[in-house]
């Protein structure tokens, strides 16, 4: 039997929720607006993206076989949460855990580790090459084998361990499940999208060029995953019981608009997407997520990682 080398990073029964059909759903080009329909099977999906590398690993798709034993577990609990309601607070909690794992697993995720910490091996290589610690190279290649004009790559196994560590922290997975939880529901023809990167944080005035950024522990944050194109989760620090409100249709373009900025390279959804696009046009430019900086103090290199969030409107890129 052939091992499965399409690696999904949005699991295919979450992509369900939001197709018209049951099987295919529109993909959106972030940056220019073209779309296509694609089969489920084959959108939100990266050849060996979960593959362990290296030698000495038993099994390359170790990940991938074991996400698929989860998947089927957290389908379960997405569709008794959808049907119960709020108010099934086992399924709740689970899928408190399906958007933190969401959260960490996707591209933009990943590409965020491999290029800190790439970054990070060079800053070192290149002290050690100051200081004269790095075996000189031949005769010749002098210019060649300098630290400047290396190419450093990080093993794919690294950034999975880290991606899933972060997932699935204790202390994360606590905070996330003490914030009060809303679920909002959509009737009638209108519809949440989502994205490759489809968990949202939303903060009221941090912009852009915050030094600190933000993470789920601040204060006003709010935190959203779109789970179907009729339901979203919202998790926030205000007091209360967890409540399950109708969204109006101001709250459904806001909260698209997070997952629109949010959004890495593409925007999923299962209905026409012309309203999509246009929507799309005035925060193609915006940006959230991972950011890095390193940073020379007083000859000492540092590199500093913080989370850009989304803003109101006319904040922001």
């Amino acid at each position: 039997m052939s091992e499965p080398r399409k690696h999904h990073y949005l699991p295919q029964f979450y992509l369900l929720g939001f197709s018209t059909d049951g099987k295919s759903i529109f993909q959106i080009e972030k940056a220019s607006g073209k779309h296509y329909p694609g089969n489920i099977k084959d959108i939100a999906a990266i050849r060996d993206f979960h593959e362990i590398d290296g030698e000495g690993a038993e099994d390359p798709n170790a990940v991938e076989k074991r996400l698929a034993k989860l998947e089927g577990e957290l389908a379960t609990d997405l569709r008794d949460l959808l049907n119960d309601g709020i108010s099934n607070l086992s399924a709740l909690g689970e899928v408190v855990g399906l958007l933190s794992l969401l959260r960490m697993r996707v591209p933009s995720v990943k590409e965020h580790i491999q290029e800190s910490l790439a970054s990070t091996i060079k800053m070192v290589a290149k002290e050690m090459e100051k200081a004269g610690k790095l075996p000189k190279p031949p005769p010749g290649l002098e210019e060649t084998l300098s630290v400047d004009n290396l190419q450093f790559t990080v093993m794919n196994w690294r950034c999975l361990e880290l991606m899933f560590d972060m997932a699935a922290s204790p202390d994360i997975l606590s905070l996330l499940g003490s914030m009060r939880a809303t679920l909002y529901r959509l009737e009638g023809e209108e519809s949440f999208v989502t994205s490759d990167q489809p968990v949202s944080l939303f903060h009221p005035s941090i912009t852009e060029d915050h030094k600190f950024g933000v993470g789920p522990a601040i204060r006003e944050v709010e935190i959203t995953l779109p789970l179907s194109s009729n339901a979203l989760l919202k998790l926030d620090h205000e007091s209360g019981d967890h409540n399950e409100v109708l969204a109006t249709k101001e709250e459904m373009i806001e909260f698209n608009r997070r997952t629109m900025i949010s959004a890495q390279k593409y925007v999923f959804s299962g209905a026409e997407p012309a309203s999509v696009v246009q929507a799309l046009t005035p925060v193609k430019e915006m940006f959230s997520g991972f950011r890095y900086e390193n940073t020379n103090i007083r000859g000492e290199w540092y590199q500093f990682q913080r989370y850009v969030p989304v803003n109101p409107k006319g904040m922001g890129t």
